[in-house]
C-alpha cells in the first residue's frame, strides 16, 4: 500500500527557496502541497483564508513561485489558467475530469513520454514538456444522467 507523502514543512520550503516566510505565503504553499489538483488564483485565494493575504499578494506570490521555476502554470481545458507546486522529482501530473459536474482525477501514469521523447529525437528538440487532460462523464453523471431520462419517459 503507498504510503501518503508527508506534509510539507512550508516555512522550511520558502527558507530553503530563498523566500520571505509570512503566514500568507506558508498558507499558499500548504495549501498547493495538500492538494490533488492545480488551483485558480480565485481558488488559492479562497482557501488559503482571504484573512490571510489579499488577492493581489497571492498573484504576486503565485508570479513569483512561477519565475522561480517553484509552480507550474497548467492551461486547462476550460480555458482557466491553474498552478500546482513543481515536485522536485520531476515529476508532473495529468488529469481526468469529467465535463458534467467538473470533478478532478489524477492521472499518474504517463504514455506521453516515451512519445515525447521520440518526436524530440526525430525533430531535433530538446527541453520538451507537455500537459494531458482527458475529459469524460465520470460514473456519478452517468447514473444521474440514466435516471433522468428514466422519469423523462
Amino acid at each position: 500500500m503507498d504510503k501518503a507523502p508527508s506534509p510539507l514543512d512550508a516555512a522550511a520550503w520558502l527558507r530553503t527557496n530563498g523566500l520571505r516566510v509570512t503566514g500568507g505565503r506558508v498558507a499558499i504553499v500548504r495549501l498547493l502541497d495538500s492538494s490533488r489538483v492545480p488551483l485558480t488564483l480565485h481558488q488559492i485565494h479562497a482557501q488559503a483564508g482571504a484573512h490571510a493575504c489579499d488577492f493581489a499578494t497571492v498573484f504576486r506570490f503565485v508570479t513569483m513561485l512561477e519565475e522561480k521555476g517553484l509552480v507550474e502554470k497548467v492551461a486547462w481545458a476550460d480555458g482557466t489558467t491553474r498552478h500546482e507546486l513543481r515536485t522536485g522529482d520531476g515529476h508532473h501530473h495529468h488529469y481526468l475530469i469529467c465535463r458534467t459536474c467538473h470533478k478532478v482525477e489524477p492521472v499518474d501514469d504517463c504514455v506521453v513520454e516515451r512519445l515525447e521523447e521520440e518526436i524530440a529525437a526525430e525533430r531535433g528538440y530538446t527541453a520538451m514538456n507537455h500537459s494531458l487532460q482527458l475529459t469524460g462523464v465520470c460514473p456519478t453523471c452517468q447514473k444521474a444522467r440514466g435516471a433522468k431520462k428514466k422519469k423523462a419517459r
